[in-house]
């Protein structure tokens, strides 16, 4: 909705993205609704046309992306494996356009969605090596559902493990970890990583 980006530049001092993101959100919140209001008469069309799906689409984008970015894990220096941090779905019920491969919205943003399977076995190598997250015959939906539910089993049976030798214990316990790993404590992202940001002039 806007308010926690707002709170995150003034607290951070980003005063030039704060003062953009103040003004847009005023416009939206206050001025559009008032404008639509005086020309419809109709505060029920405000609300269930105008706010009403922004809310939505806010909760929902923010679920699925639990499943879109559900994982992650480094190689031995620390760098995140790109295979890893972001999910694919294949052969999914809804993915008409390529929309469930994440990791080609992320790493092969050029890619037709016809060429997608090209693509992978391309990257199959790295795939392999990584234990790519990419499973199938499920949502994004399903997958962001079963990730707040903990429900392993069932992640482990849509995974698809390229390497054809993990068994489902072993997947299951790769799925555990990568999902509940975090990057940074929330002390090294407040006192450290952002002080350090501001100090190199990132986010100025």
């Amino acid at each position: 909705m806007g308010f926690s980006s707002l709170y995150f530049f003034k607290k951070n001092e980003q005063w030039k993205s704060y003062n953009l993101l103040r003004t847009g959100m005023l416009y939206y919140w206050l001025v559009c609704p008032v404008v639509i209001l005086a020309i419809t008469g109709s505060p029920s069309f405000v609300f269930f046309i105008y706010f009403e799906p922004a809310v939505a689409m806010t909760y929902f984008l923010a679920f699925i992306n639990i499943g879109l970015h559900a994982y992650i894990d480094f190689d031995e220096n620390g760098k995140h494996l790109w295979a890893v941090n972001s999910s694919a779905v294949i052969d999914g019920d809804d993915d008409y356009f390529g929309e469930d491969d994440h990791l080609a919205h992320h790493y092969s943003t050029n890619t037709y969605f016809k060429d997608l399977k090209t693509y992978r076995a391309k990257k199959m190598e790295d795939f392999k090596t990584m234990h790519a997250s990419i499973f199938q015959k499920f949502s994004i939906l399903e997958h962001s559902l079963f990730l707040l539910l903990k429900d392993w089993d069932k992640l482990a049976e849509h995974f698809v493990d390229v390497t054809g030798k993990l068994s489902k214990e072993e997947i299951i316990s790769l799925l555990k970890a990568r999902a509940v790993r975090k990057e940074m404590s929330y002390y090294e992202y407040e006192f450290k990583w952002l002080p350090a940001l501001k100090k190199n002039h990132w986010m100025n």
